[in-house]
């Protein structure tokens, strides 16, 4: 069997189960291929994970960009598209470098409702 697994570049956004429940969105700029989260939970609602996109809650909230990013205007870019998908969906945007943020989430099995 092989132990390697498939990659499959994600370029753009994905619906990952073809149903919407879980979205890849493309928010390049800390790298060119960064992606966020969108999980749609039937009674939690829509939550955005933030991958890297942001460190902590202080730089999305100000637009603050860290040194180590690929690209700062494709950082900003990408925090205003979340912004505007959150105001949208009434999305729970969660930045997991955040502990702050993290103890937001409810504990398992609550997180998958």
């Amino acid at each position: 069997m092989d132990q390697r697994g498939t990659v499959e570049p994600v370029l753009l956004d994905k619906d990952v189960f073809g149903d919407s429940t879980v979205m890849m969105l493309n928010t390049p700029g800390h790298t060119p291929g960064h992606h966020v989260l969108l999980v749609k939970l039937p009674r939690t609602g829509n939550v955005l994970l933030s991958g890297d996109l942001a460190h902590f809650r202080e730089n999305y909230n100000n637009n603050v960009v860290t040194g180590f990013n690929s690209s700062r205007a494709e950082t900003l870019a990408s925090f205003d598209r979340v912004k505007q998908i959150a105001a949208n969906l009434k999305a729970t945007f969660i930045i997991q470098h955040d502990p702050r943020d993290v103890d937001k989430l409810p504990a398992f099995p609550a997180s998958a409702n």
